[in-house]
């Protein structure tokens, strides 16, 4: 079996790359001046210097659990000189005393999913919330391509094969969870159930077109690298396999070092939520 690379240096690309993205995210959360934030599961930091931009007197707080994306989000504030107003820490959402708050506004993008109870885990993000803030989730969307349907090479529809391992890659590891819970509803129903109210959802997209810098090209190559090298290549046929091979050899005209039909296309959704009323 595949290991898995280290993720923070593809999620860094993918934060440099994300730009327009995260400048429509953050104008739609919106953060009051003089807020309390909290970005659970902050990762390498991406998201955090758009906040402080957005909100220059706001209190921010990064937090994640991994030492390494903690290591890149201080590197980066510390880069942009955000010291004094964003602190960067170790947290873990399933923690009560973990960051327990309470806080203006608690974001927690990409990072639900992973929780072995989503319900439970959410109810705990929102345990960190001031009475009338906010908790913005950022869950589903859909998937990101990067391929043409037809390459010249295997079968069509590569893309679609991809994506389709990456959902078993994913399935397989909460099922090495500690007492998963499975979720039988979209996220809509299961923010309701950890007794959330839902007041706006709204989906962005990430549109990085064709023919792409070489920026957004090594990250092409980077992700199609970690689908053959790491742990969802075990969901890959070998036909796949072989092209992929094929697209990641430099000497190939046709492959990703060259071809002009790259792109960078997905969308990310946001669910805003609040506390019942009392």
């Amino acid at each position: 079996m595949a290991h898995e690379h280290s993720w923070v240096p593809q999620i860094q690309a993918t934060d440099r790359l994300s730009a327009a993205l995260y400048e429509a995210m953050t104008a739609w959360i919106d953060p009051a001046a003089h807020a309390t934030v909290l970005d659970i599961g902050c990762g390498p930091g991406g998201l955090l210097p758009y906040l402080a931009d957005a909100a220059p007197r706001t209190h921010i707080v990064g937090a994640d659990h991994d030492d390494e994306s903690l290591d890149a989000a201080r590197s980066l504030v510390a880069s942009l000189e955000l010291g004094d107003r964003v602190l960067v820490e170790h947290g873990d959402a399933l923690d009560p005393g973990s960051q327990p708050g309470p806080f203006d506004l608690v974001i927690a993008r990409k990072m639900a999913h992973h929780l072995p109870d989503q319900v439970d885990g959410l109810r705990m993000l929102a345990a960190r919330l001031s009475p009338r803030g906010r908790l913005i989730v950022g869950e589903g969307g859909l998937p990101t391509s990067c391929l043409p349907f037809e390459l010249g090479h295997g079968r069509p529809g590569l893309m679609s094969r991809l994506e389709a391992a990456e959902s078993a890659r994913f399935t397989g590891m909460r099922r090495e969870l500690e007492h998963p819970v499975t979720s039988r509803y979209g996220w809509n129903v299961v923010l309701e159930s950890a007794g959330l109210v839902v007041e706006e959802t709204k989906s962005f997209l990430w549109d990085v077109p064709a023919p792409v810098s070489d920026e957004a090209r090594t990250h092409i190559r980077s992700t199609l690298q970690h689908h053959l090298t790491g742990d969802t290549r075990q969901y890959l046929n070998d036909e796949d396999a072989a092209t992929l091979e094929w697209l990641l050899d430099a000497a190939n005209p046709d492959g990703v070092d060259h071809r002009r039909d790259l792109f960078i296309l997905g969308a990310s959704t946001l669910y805003r939520c609040a506390l019942p009323a009392s």
